[in-house]
């Protein structure tokens, strides 16, 4: 029987391909649909979909969930460089910063900055490899000195700044304001924009730098908590600027690698490695690395929908 099992795994795994990857997964068992498009713009079947997939879950584990920062780092470096080869301009990377189970505010802000400075740092360094030249803009002009120093070794990086500070920001008036065609240069291939997620601000920023460059050169937000413009966390009474750059702008944002963790009693993950679906995990308990892959789909669902709907059903 064991050697008929494994017979059956070997033509399994070596012959062609006849089906797209999981669609939704209960306890562990996948339901398999009809081939789909290819991954490459029609070009590529779905049997290389499929491999690529198998390969990043051989990767990471059978759930598919990173086991540590490394699978994060290697695996967004992967996905952000598979994304430019397939042409996409806003790319998203998104995960926490203090713990694969943290959520955001777990840690102190400042800890948080500081960490996710070096897993910045960590991925522009594993993208070197693909001989681009990478601008890297940080929050403001001091954070971008005090960081500047973890790329000194990284071949063709630039550190930038998307702001400076201003007392009058608040009320709508920013007589320092950076002018965003003024830091780019023509050579710059790649702009990577990290964690601009403390001063509304630094997105309407990363609009302007969007807007402003005539040659849409690819940006990559990490650790952007877009989510809260998404989730209408900013009232546009409030925030009437960031809500007009965001309009239209957000939806654009395509994710390489995506982890929101879920608290409560019905806790779990979403999770999203380019090419791959949006994968629901629940978890036992809050803060435990355990993982159970419950639920998949193609397109990526809103936070509430996660909390309210899926979780509850599966947990």
């Amino acid at each position: 029987a064991k050697m008929r099992l494994a017979t059956l795994l070997v033509v399994a795994f070596s012959g062609p391909c006849l089906a797209s990857p999981l669609t939704r997964v209960r306890g562990g068992a996948a339901s398999l649909r009809g081939s789909g498009a290819g991954l490459f713009g029609g070009r590529s079947s779905s049997c290389l979909r499929r491999r690529q997939m198998e390969k990043l879950r051989g990767q990471l584990g059978a759930s598919g969930f990173p086991s540590g920062y490394g699978d994060v780092v290697r695996r967004a470096a992967d996905s952000v460089t598979q994304m430019l080869r397939d042409g996409k301009k806003f790319i998203e990377i998104e995960f926490p910063v203090t713990g694969l189970s943290a959520v955001p505010g777990d840690g102190e802000g400042a800890n948080e900055m500081t960490a996710s400075a070096v897993y910045t740092q960590e991925i522009v360094k594993a993208l070197e490899r693909n001989g681009q030249v990478t601008r890297v803009f940080f929050p403001d002009e001091k954070e971008a000195q005090r960081q500047k120093k973890l790329f000194k070794n990284i071949k063709n990086v630039r550190v930038d700044f998307l702001c400076r500070p201003s007392p009058l920001a608040d009320i709508g008036l920013d007589p320092n304001k950076v002018r965003m065609k003024d830091r780019i240069r023509d050579d710059d291939e790649l702009y990577v924009i990290a964690y601009p997620s403390f001063d509304p601000r630094e997105m309407i920023q990363v609009r302007e730098l969007s807007d402003d460059d005539t040659q849409k050169r690819p940006i990559v937000v990490i650790n952007g908590e877009l989510d809260r413009i998404r989730s209408g966390y900013y009232p546009g009474l409030f925030y009437p600027r960031l809500m007009s750059a965001m309009n239209g702008f957000i939806d654009k944002f395509d994710q390489a690698l995506y982890l929101h963790n879920f608290k409560g009693r019905t806790g779990g993950a979403l999770l999203r490695m380019y090419p791959g679906q949006y994968q629901v995990f629940t978890r036992e308990q809050f803060g435990r690395q355990e993982v159970k892959r419950v639920y998949e789909q193609e397109t990526m669902p809103t936070l509430k929908e996660v909390s309210l709907e899926i979780l509850p059903k599966y947990s």
